[in-house]
């Protein structure tokens, strides 16, 4: 799977265009993010990161906005460290060439606006 592009409020990817935030599993299942999302939708927590990854040793790849306005919380970046997860937090259209380079497995999480 490739992600095309991306712009103010959306993403596409080589399945379909997305006018929401997305995640992609390490399967190459993408879902709204909001479908699961508990608390701020700027701020990436554990339990969102712990849920992406699905039990995986997977990169993580965080699209942080299209301004760079997302951030990892304090116990999503002990988890990952903790685990050996390497990840890349970048503005989501420096984010999408990384998740492209990358080989599986892998996932990520796209915030579109801001």
């Amino acid at each position: 799977m490739e992600i095309k592009a991306t712009g103010f409020g959306w993403i596409e990817t080589d399945r379909a265009r997305f006018d929401t935030d997305i995640v992609i599993y390490p399967d190459g299942r993408i879902e709204n993010r909001y479908r699961h999302l508990t608390g701020d939708n700027h701020t990436v927590g554990k339990k969102e990161v712990v849920r992406v990854l699905a039990n995986t040793k997977a990169q993580l790849v965080i699209g942080t906005g299209q301004e760079g306005i997302v951030q990892l919380s304090a116990d999503a970046l002990q988890f990952l460290q903790d685990n050996n997860i390497v990840y890349h937090l970048a503005p989501t259209p420096e984010a999408i060439t990384i998740y492209n380079r990358l080989d599986p497995p892998k996932a990520a999480i796209f915030h579109v606006t801001c």
